[in-house]
């Protein structure tokens, strides 16, 4: 059966989990370590993929080269958005009495005190006399318009967005390819598959 484009499709190279994992693991051994992604992030990374450009073909001819430019982009970006995923959980996961809540300001007067702050530090004294403090509280619009920007981040869309520019951008049907043999005839490039 013929392909139906020239390079083969996200899906044709790897067609489930643990083949992208097996070429994740060969290829991307000898990178360093601290930026390894954590075994839940590259499965969620193929699954992203696999929904994104699992029937898009490749742009390039060179599978070994397309499979490091993937993983790549994953050492590249992936701890990235790992960590604002992370980070996501953690902002959506707040309770409303977290959210309401403000800063704290605290304000100390020392008169004559032993000890002086050390010029250009900001140091504390150890003694003082008297204390002012401003607890703000947040009105629940302000909280919530707060989170709802928080909230709008488009980690992952940028993320998986890196990998476009490793698939065809002119996705069209297979052409028969032409070829002239030696005695100018034609020969018609026959499919294997």
């Amino acid at each position: 059966m013929p392909r139906p484009y020239e390079n083969l499709t996200f899906s044709q190279i790897w067609d489930n989990y643990d083949s992208f994992k097996a070429d994740y693991d060969a290829l991307i051994g000898g990178f360093p370590q601290s930026s390894a992604l954590k075994a839940d992030s590259i499965k969620t990374t193929f699954y992203l993929l696999y929904a994104k450009y699992g029937n898009d073909p490749i742009a390039s001819n060179d599978i070994g080269q397309f499979k490091m430019q993937v993983f790549s982009v994953m050492f590249a970006y992936g701890p990235t958005w790992e960590r604002k995923q992370e980070i996501q959980n953690s902002i959506r996961a707040l309770a409303e009495s977290d959210l309401l809540q403000g800063a704290k300001q605290i304000y100390n007067h020392a008169l004559n005190p032993n000890s002086s702050p050390a010029t250009g530090t900001l140091e504390e004294l150890s003694y003082i006399n008297d204390q002012n403090t401003a607890n703000h509280k947040k009105s629940k619009m302000e909280a919530y318009s707060i989170l709802w920007s928080l909230l709008h981040a488009e980690a992952t869309n940028e993320y998986i967005t890196k990998f476009k520019k490793f698939f065809s951008a002119f996705v069209d049907k297979m052409h028969t390819l032409f070829y002239i043999d030696n005695d100018d005839d034609f020969v018609i490039q026959e499919d294997d598959d």
